[in-house]
């Protein structure tokens, strides 16, 4: 599991891969006494992108799974997120059909689908 320092540090990573100079990234998580994450949520809202939010990663450590942490991270977020930007009235996320357990979550609080949308890969031989 990820200490607090780890987790400062792996936020900053998210925040620059992730974001736009002027762009906030909201993010929420479940901390042991001890430092340690189990699990953690971040929203993106983009500048400019008005009353939208980019639901990200959702993720609880294995050892963690099971105890609705997720849904309490996800929960959690969307109260931030009506508390600081209550101009926000959208949150847009993503997830595989087989993805069962956040599905439900989603479906728990609130979301509906409204798109579908395919992947496709292909690995490219080395030679």
């Amino acid at each position: 599991m990820a200490t607090a320092a780890g987790w400062t540090l792996f936020k900053k990573a998210l925040h620059a891969h992730h974001t736009a100079e002027d762009d906030t990234l909201l993010t929420v998580a479940a901390v042991h006494d001890d430092g340690t994450i189990a699990g953690y949520t971040e929203i993106l809202l983009p500048q400019g992108s008005g009353p939208r939010a980019q639901q990200y990663d959702t993720a609880v450590v294995h050892a963690h799974r099971g105890h609705g942490l997720g849904l309490w991270v996800k929960a959690a977020i969307v109260r931030r997120l009506r508390a600081e930007h209550p101009d926000v009235v959208e949150i847009e996320t993503d997830n595989a059909d087989d993805n069962v357990h956040t599905l439900a979550v989603n479906h728990r609080l609130g979301f509906r689908s409204y798109r579908r949308t395919h992947e496709f890969q292909h690995d490219v031989p080395a030679t």
